[in-house]
């Protein structure tokens, strides 16, 4: 199976390279590990600082894919999948080690976001933006900025966003408008900042 690898002009697809691992060609985890490891990086320290951990948790979901992979479905999205497995091990893991999670929900509300949605996609630009930032951003809960994360840093659709969450689509919705609408509270610092770094 090496040679379809090989042979092929385009890359494959995730679920082309999962459906190669299922019928047993290990070099496919490993290309889909290198494909999706630093977005799951990402998407873990969301949830903990302990970079460690979070490695650790990667790769004993890669392992547990090994020890399983008789028994793995097809999933419609791959990269959705690990994921929805990560954050699940994830807390797990937390869990284990007595820490808890701030992941309440908030209320329903709604207000105007475009503008404000443009502008985050902007701000992925600057590191320097993004540490002058962590101020507001820590106005948010974790279950609020892991839903920002997952919108704007990977591109997901809210339907995506709450089959990885576990929570429903109207849940969702309502994360991302009163993020966006605890940021827009602020958007006046947020902007000065913004101008100062583009001066």
């Amino acid at each position: 199976m090496n040679e379809m690898f090989e042979n092929h002009q385009e890359p494959i697809s995730d679920n082309g390279v999962w459906d190669m691992f299922k019928k047993g060609d290990d070099k496919s985890l490993s290309i889909l590990l290198s494909r999706h490891f630093r977005p799951m990086l990402h998407y873990g320290s969301k949830f903990t600082k302990d970079r460690f951990l979070v490695e650790d948790v990667i790769q004993d979901l890669f392992l547990e894919f090994l020890e399983k992979r008789d028994r793995l479905g097809d999933p419609v999205s791959v990269k959705n999948y690990l994921f929805k497995c990560l954050r699940n091990n994830l807390i797990r893991a937390l869990k284990s080690r007595g820490e808890e999670l701030d992941l309440v929900e908030d209320q329903d509300l709604a207000v105007e976001s475009e503008n404000m949605e443009m502008f985050l996609i902007a701000l992925d630009d600057s590191a320097e933006l993004s540490v002058k930032m962590s101020n507001y951003f820590s106005l948010l809960t974790s279950r609020q900025r892991e839903c920002l994360f997952l919108r704007y840093y990977q591109d997901l659709s809210n339907d995506e966003i709450a089959q990885i969450m576990g929570i429903n689509k109207q849940s969702v919705s309502n994360l991302l408008v009163r993020s966006i609408a605890i940021l827009k509270e602020n958007w006046v610092h947020i902007l000065i900042y913004f101008l100062s770094f583009t001066d």
